[in-house]
């Protein structure tokens, strides 16, 4: 089951939003302050927007390019709401022209997060507008900007003009990033959903094939004993069809063998569901079906004693997404690819080959849409590692990317016990 859209938040968005923000606040303190000789607390208006800063370098660590939940999202944008409001209490409260900034948060919140979600980030910027027309501390105009001397009230509306105007710059170029990003995201969970659907189709296909290779055997069984039954009789009542009979038996035959390859075939095919399996065996599959594309590649696969205890069903998420992380290893490697499987606080699953290893420019982004070195070649519309990371992520797996010191890339896939004994029970 895919992940439901809207959902979740790209951490760039949010993060790119803020500094965008940090920037404008950062100008309009020091311009006021320096320019236009506003009597403002520098110092205290110059911490709250470090504050900012922190948080958002921390958030740029963890969270950058990493898909967000909604709880993580409404935590930073509550903190965003009051960060700006600590510094509208500082300068003049509602009487500020700048206050208009305070849906920046909530149009941000609005547009992204579930209603409940969006309700309680909506509670704060409200209960954040009524504090600062009762608390705040005076802002004192000045009676000339630049070396000019102007009224205050047309100072004060020219203000409000470069508020506003700013705000409506913010808000739809948001607005635009948002609709840009959700279009591209309903494309990718489009192509995830088809990838998933081809591969239970495929499951159906290999059930139904299976089921009949089984129907056929005994009809065709009967027919060859027949067949057997009529050829010695027709031998010495009727030679002349001695020789249609002996080929009727012979295609008889014929399709029983058939038949069993068929069968044979489809016992080692990694997309039919059968018993449920280890993961030693389910990788081995999966990898041997795309070793065939690079015979000269050396296959090492490693799996502990607790590990080899646990069976699970074969979904065609697991098949699908762990074969889109052994095929792209094996196109990679240069001499070897090396699985292993450990028992540890759950499972930990580990593909590495010995490749050029993941580009470090791309690295912090894998596992998000339309992300490939391959994209410009048209080789590649950089779909694969997010149909896959979806895929595995809907059956509890957390995905780590990294390049090895010795060289060469390294997915690690790790379910919790909890995740484990679910798959078990399913």
């Amino acid at each position: 089951m895919i992940r439901e859209e809207g959902f979740t938040i790209a951490g760039h968005s949010l993060i790119a939003a803020r500094w965008m923000a940090l920037l404008g606040q950062t100008l309009a303190v020091l311009i006021a302050y320096y320019s236009l000789q506003f009597e403002i607390p520098l110092i205290p208006c110059l911490l709250f927007i470090i504050a900012s800063g922190i948080v958002n370098n921390y958030a740029s660590i963890k969270d950058h390019h990493r898909p967000m939940e909604p709880n993580k999202s409404l935590a930073y944008l509550t903190f965003d709401s009051l960060q700006l409001t600590g510094l509208l209490y500082l300068t003049g409260g509602l009487t500020n022209p700048f206050f208009v900034l305070l849906i920046a948060p909530v149009l941000m919140g609005s547009s992204l997060l579930p209603r409940w979600h969006m309700f309680a980030l909506l509670c704060v910027g409200m209960a954040s507008t009524v504090y600062l027309s009762i608390y705040y501390e005076p802002l004192k105009w000045p009676t000339s900007a630049v070396g000019l001397r102007m009224d205050s009230l047309r100072f004060h509306i020219a203000i409000e003009a470069v508020a506003l105007g700013i705000t409506l710059i913010f808000a739809s170029y948001y607005a635009w990033q948002v609709a840009e990003e959700n279009r591209s995201m309903q494309k990718a969970n489009f192509a995830a959903r088809t990838a998933l659907l081809k591969q239970q189709q495929l499951q159906a296909l290999g059930a139904q094939a299976a089921a009949a290779v089984h129907e056929l055997g005994s009809p065709l069984g009967t027919i060859a004993i027949i067949t057997k039954d009529l050829a010695t009789d027709i031998k010495t009542k009727y030679p002349d069809l001695q020789e249609d009979m002996t080929t009727l038996a012979a295609q008889a035959e014929r399709c029983r063998q058939i038949l069993a390859h068929f069968g044979k075939t489809l016992s080692s095919d990694p997309t039919y569901m059968r018993e449920p399996l280890t993961f030693r065996q389910i990788l081995r599959d999966i990898a041997e079906q795309f070793l065939q594309e690079r015979p000269e590649v050396r296959f090492r696969l490693e799996s502990d004693e607790k590990a080899d205890l646990i069976q699970v069903i074969q979904t065609p998420e697991l098949t699908h997404g762990l074969g889109v992380y052994i095929q792209n290893a094996i196109q990679f490697a240069q001499t070897e690819l090396k699985i292993s499987v450990e028992r540890e606080r759950g499972l930990i699953i580990s593909i590495e080959d010995d490749g050029p290893g993941f580009d470090s420019h791309i690295l912090p982004r894998l596992g998000q849409p339309y992300t490939s070195t391959r994209i410009e070649s048209g080789k590649n519309m950089g779909l694969g590692v997010f149909i896959a990371q979806t895929l595995l992520e809907d059956t509890g797996a957390e995905i780590f990317y990294n390049n090895k010191n010795s060289g060469g890339a390294q997915v690690i896939l790790r379910w919790s016990e909890r995740k484990i004994k679910s798959m078990i029970r399913s």
